[in-house]
C-alpha cells in the first residue's frame, strides 16, 4: 500500500497529465503510489490533501530555516507584493536586504542578488573565470552544486566505484545533453583528500581559476571537513593564485548565521547564497572580495537576471535574516538538532546497530556502517536498505525525513520538544520493524 490517500493520488494521477512525472524536479518523485500532493505547511509540519500531517525534516530540501509560513516573513511578502514586485530598477528592499547579507558575512563586500542557488553557482564559476583569465574549475566528489552544465559532474548521483583511482579522478558526466567541451573544463578530487588537490594543482600550474567547495558536504550525509582540509584549500589557492569558491546554498545561514567563515574560521574569495537566506522564497546571492566582484562591473563578464533582486524574494529575505540576527531561532535549532542526533544515537546502541550521525545540528545524517565517511567513496559502506526501510517507516508513522541517506535531515526553528519526542519514538519502532 503506497503514501498516497485517496483525495491526494486523486491530484497526483491529475499532476500526471500537466506535468512531467507528476512533478518540477526529478528529487521529488517517489513512485505512483507514494508521491505525495501537499496541501499547506505550517511551522515545523506539512499536510497532504487528505489532511495527513508529517513532521517535516525535508524543509523544501533545506530552505525553511524558521517553519513553514513564519508570519513576519508571510507579512513582509505581502507588503511587498502590494508595492509592486517587480523593476527594471533597483529597488529599496533590494538594498536594504543586501547590507543585512553583508552584515551577516564577514567576507562579502559586494554582491548581486539571483533567484536559485544553480543560478549563485553558475555566475560565480564564471566570473571566477572571467577574473582569473583561466578556465579550468575543481569540484569534489559526492558535492551538488546545482543543476548547470559546469558542474554537473561526480555529483551524489555518481557510482563511487565508477569515479577512477584515488591519484586520477575520472569526472563522471551526471546528465546527458551536457557538451563534451565541457568536461575538460573540470576536475574532480575526493573530499577531505589535500594530497590530491596539492597533486592536481602541480600538474596543472597556472590552469586553475577557482576551487568550488561545499565547507560540508551538503548531499553526501553531512560529512565533515577534517582538521585542517579548509585551512589547506585556503593556501593552495593563495600559493596559485586562484579563488576559493565557497557553496553555502545550503550551510550558509543555516550552519551559523555568519555561515561556514564563522563556523570554521576560514574565509574564501566568493561565496553563494540561498535556501535559508528566505525560508523558502526564492531568492539567492553571489557575494565576496570587492575587486573580484568589481569585475562585473568594468564589464566583460556577464551577469543578468528579470528578477534578480525583486521585491517579494528580497523582502523574504529581509524579513528572515532579522529574525535569524535575534540568535534566537539558532539556539532552538541547535538544542533540538542535538537532541535529535543524540537520541537516534541512542537508540541505535541500544539495538546493536552501527550508525554514524554526521554533520551539524541544523542537518545532519545518519550512516549505518562500522566506520564513519570520511569522502564520497566511502558511501558504498552505508547499510542503504535499512535506511530506506527505516524512514519508510518513519513516514508511515507521521515523520518525514528523505528516504535517501545522502540528503540530510533538515532542522527548523519551529521543531518542538514534542515533534523530537514524537520523531525518536517513530524512528524506534521503525527501527525495530526493519530489524525484525
Amino acid at each position: 500500500m503506497g503514501l498516497q490517500g485517496d483525495t491526494t493520488g486523486e491530484w497526483f494521477r491529475r499532476a500526471q497529465q500537466v506535468l512531467v512525472s507528476g512533478v518540477s524536479s526529478g528529487f521529488r518523485y517517489w513512485g505512483d503510489d507514494d508521491t505525495l500532493v501537499i496541501d499547506r505547511g505550517e511551522g515545523a509540519h506539512v499536510y497532504d490533501m487528505d489532511g495527513a500531517r508529517y513532521i517535516d525534516y525535508q524543509l523544501g530540501f533545506g530552505p525553511v530555516i524558521l517553519g513553514h509560513a513564519q508570519p513576519e516573513v508571510v507579512a513582509a511578502v505581502a507588503e511587498a507584493c502590494a508595492a509592486g514586485t517587480t523593476f527594471a530598477m533597483t529597488n529599496a528592499r533590494e538594498v536594504m536586504a543586501a547590507e543585512k547579507v553583508q552584515a551577516a558575512v564577514g567576507y562579502v563586500d559586494r554582491l548581486r542578488f539571483t533567484n536559485t542557488g544553480t543560478e549563485a553557482t553558475m555566475h560565480a564559476v564564471r566570473l571566477a573565470r572571467g577574473y582569473t583569465g583561466r578556465e579550468l574549475v575543481v569540484k569534489f566528489e559526492g558535492c551538488y552544486h546545482g543543476v548547470h552544465d559546469y558542474v554537473l559532474f561526480s555529483t551524489a548521483s555518481a557510482s563511487p566505484h565508477h569515479l577512477g583511482s584515488r591519484r586520477s579522478p575520472v569526472p563522471l558526466q551526471a546528465s546527458s545533453g551536457i557538451p563534451a567541451a565541457i568536461r575538460d573544463t573540470i576536475r574532480t578530487v575526493p573530499y577531505n583528500d589535500l594530497d590530491a588537490m596539492e597533486r592536481l594543482f602541480r600538474s596543472n600550474p597556472g590552469r586553475i581559476a577557482a576551487i568550488l567547495a561545499e565547507p560540508m558536504m551538503g548531499n553526501c550525509f553531512g560529512i565533515m571537513p577534517e582538521p585542517g582540509f579548509l585551512e589547506g584549500l585556503r593556501r593552495i589557492c593563495d600559493e596559485h593564485g586562484s579563488l576559493l569558491i565557497f557553496d553555502e546554498v545550503k550551510t550558509g545561514f543555516r550552519i551559523a548565521f555568519g555561515g561556514a567563515q564563522q563556523v570554521f574560521g576560514v574565509t574564501p574569495d566568493l561565496g553563494t547564497f540561498a535556501k535559508s537566506m528566505g525560508n523558502g522564497f526564492p531568492v539567492a546571492a553571489i557575494g565576496g572580495r570587492r575587486e573580484i566582484m568589481e569585475a562585473w562591473a568594468r564589464g566583460g563578464v556577464s551577469q543578468a537576471g528579470t528578477y534578480s533582486g525583486n521585491g517579494v524574494a528580497v523582502a523574504a529575505a529581509a524579513a528572515t535574516l532579522d529574525l535569524l540576527a535575534t540568535g534566537e531561532p539558532h539556539a532552538r535549532i541547535e538544542r533540538t538538532g542535538r537532541a535529535l542526533m543524540e537520541g537516534i544515537a541512542g537508540i541505535c546502541a541500544d539495538a546493536g546497530v552501527a550508525a554514524h550521525l554526521l554533520g551539524h545540528p541544523s542537518m545532519f545524517g545518519l550512516f549505518f556502517a562500522d566506520e564513519p565517511p570520511h569522502d564520497f567513496r566511502d558511501t558504498p559502506n552505508h547499510d542503504a536498505d535499512l535506511y530506506e526501510a527505516v524512514v519508510q517507516g518513519m513516514i508511515r508513522r507521521g515523520v518525514m525525513p528523505v528516504d535517501d541517506g545522502l540528503e540530510p535531515w533538515f532542522v527548523s526553528a519551529a521543531h518542538s520538544e514534542e515533534d523530537v519526542a514524537t520523531t525518536l519514538t517513530a524512528f524506534e519502532e521503525a527501527l525495530a520493524a526493519a530489524l525484525a
